[in-house]
């Protein structure tokens, strides 16, 4: 059985180092066979829930934010997100109106939904004065099997 492979990383909760941050995690994600597929939805998730942090939790002046990335082989990742920024649960905002036009419908939220549709578990706690966001998403076998193959 394949021992879990870990990624942990202190960020300075800015948007400027978010493009840093992610060559590291394909990098690390590539070394250790993470399907493209998978990192790929993954890395757009934390990407999501990141630029959340920087531009709302922060209001773009930067704090401190843990990220914990795990990945089971061979088709599972999760990740722990913590940050001391304002108190938000994304996992509470109510679904965006995705059918009313444009014009029809409020500013905001649809990054959440992407998250909210694509993880197979989003969570969120408040610990003291840290939120944390836990997510994880599993790709599935056949999937993955089918691009192995050429499918």
């Amino acid at each position: 059985m394949n021992q879990p492979a870990e990624l942990q990383c202190a960020l300075h909760g800015t948007v400027a180092e978010l493009p840093a941050f992610f060559e590291r995690l394909e990098e690390w994600a590539d070394g250790h066979g993470v399907p493209l597929p998978l990192a790929s939805s993954f890395g757009l998730m934390l990407d999501e829930l990141l630029t959340n942090v920087a531009m709302h939790g922060y209001a773009g002046n930067g704090g401190p934010v843990e990220v914990r990335v795990r990945f089971d082989a061979p088709l599972s990742l999760q990740a722990v997100l913590r940050d001391r920024g304002v108190a938000f649960d994304p996992t509470a905002l109510a679904a965006p109106d995705v059918e009313a036009s444009l014009e029809d419908r409020g500013v905001g939220g649809l990054g959440v939904h992407f998250v909210r549709k694509l993880a197979d578990r989003f969570v969120y706690r408040r610990d003291g004065d840290v939120n944390e966001v836990t997510l994880s998403r599993t790709w599935p076998a056949r999937q993955a099997q089918g691009e192995a193959d050429g499918v």
